[in-house]
């Protein structure tokens, strides 16, 4: 079973949209599902509460991009569920831009929904785990450019081979009980400081 629905009780939703029928509505069936809802309107600046997942109307308004910049910088902790009454150009490209993991539309109707919201947070489990990965990925790839231009900097300035300068930093991170990677950007650090 997906751990999103498996989980389901577990999570805590933020519904931005106009307070009215379709909104309690949407509230309603939340809570009937499980999720533990908070609905926020009109929404502040700057001022995101905790939320797994954030239902938000889309529409060409000042509120749309008030809340918009807040997810942002959030980052990608929040799986966003879009709501959209009209699908005119800019609310498309909003959506688009926003990396809305499911769409609801107006009028809003029970059925569907935990997929929706399902569906949205496994896209956005995906993309986090990937977005890491990939963090750790250049990490390790920072690492290896490092090691490459310290072995250069005592290849150059001690003549040793590429294999004595390897092992020359290897032993030096064993002796000192560090990550050779500190041992290198160290090197690179006196080479910068003392120059040529």
């Amino acid at each position: 079973m997906l751990k999103a629905l498996r989980d389901i009780r577990d999570v805590r939703v933020v519904v931005f949209h106009p307070k009215d029928r379709e909104c309690d509505e949407l509230v309603a069936q939340l809570r009937r599902i499980g999720c533990q809802v908070e609905a926020i309107w009109p929404p502040r600046e700057g001022l995101l509460p905790l939320a797994d997942v954030v239902f938000m109307l889309f529409r060409q308004d000042g509120f749309t991009h008030v809340l918009l910049k807040a997810l942002a910088e959030r980052g990608p902790d929040v799986t966003l569920v879009g709501i959209v009454e009209f699908e005119s150009p800019a609310v498309i490209e909003a959506v688009a831009r926003a990396g809305v993991g499911a769409i609801v539309t107006k009028p809003i109707r029970a059925f569907g929904l935990l997929t929706s919201m399902v569906v949205a947070q496994t896209l956005s489990t995906r993309e986090k785990s990937l977005l890491d990965r990939i963090r750790k990925l250049e990490d390790k790839l920072g690492g290896f450019r490092r090691l490459e231009k310290a072995k250069s900097i005592l290849m150059t300035r001690k003549g040793w081979s590429e294999k004595e300068a390897y092992e020359a930093i290897r032993s030096r991170a064993m002796s000192a009980r560090v990550a050779m990677d500190v041992v290198c950007s160290t090197i690179i650090d006196a080479e910068e400081l003392t120059g040529p």
